[in-house]
């Protein structure tokens, strides 16, 4: 009758460790941690990236956008269904944070809000497009 008494308590004693293990495992993997990434360090924002933006006077802008490792940047865009609708701007852009900026020379600044494979206009106060057309403004990396 001692051992078993002893075994029982033995077990108990055993099974009391192992879920005090587990136990601060889950906490230390619940620990938060500051998410230091963004498109600056994270994804590789050169490379072509095409869309059709909406265009109050056709059916649609196809746009291209190639962007370089040196930080330029060539803009073609094509206005469906006319004539004299194919339109090419060169600039540098730059990267901050998330915000991707082109500089198109003579004209002003456009803005854009990376994520992963993909580019999201913003308006020229850098904020993002609401409101029904608000999809048709984003750019998917090739």
């Amino acid at each position: 009758m001692k051992k078993i008494v002893v075994l029982l308590c033995s077990c108990f004693l055993m099974t009391a460790c192992v879920n005090s293990s587990k136990i601060n495992k889950e906490e230390k993997k619940s620990e938060t941690v500051a998410d230091m990434h963004n498109a600056e360090n994270s994804l590789d924002v050169d490379g072509i990236y095409t869309g059709t933006f909406p265009a109050a006077d056709c059916p649609g802008i196809e746009t291209t956008l190639t962007l370089n490792k040196d930080n330029t940047f060539t803009l073609h865009s094509v206005y469906i269904d006319r004539k004299d609708g194919t339109f090419d701007d060169k600039g540098t852009y730059t990267l901050d944070k998330n915000l991707l900026t082109l500089k198109v020379d003579g004209d002003s600044d456009q803005y854009y809000k990376v994520g992963e494979n993909k580019l999201f206009r913003l308006d020229s106060d850098k904020r993002e497009i609401t409101g029904p057309l608000a999809e048709h403004y984003i750019l998917t990396k090739e």
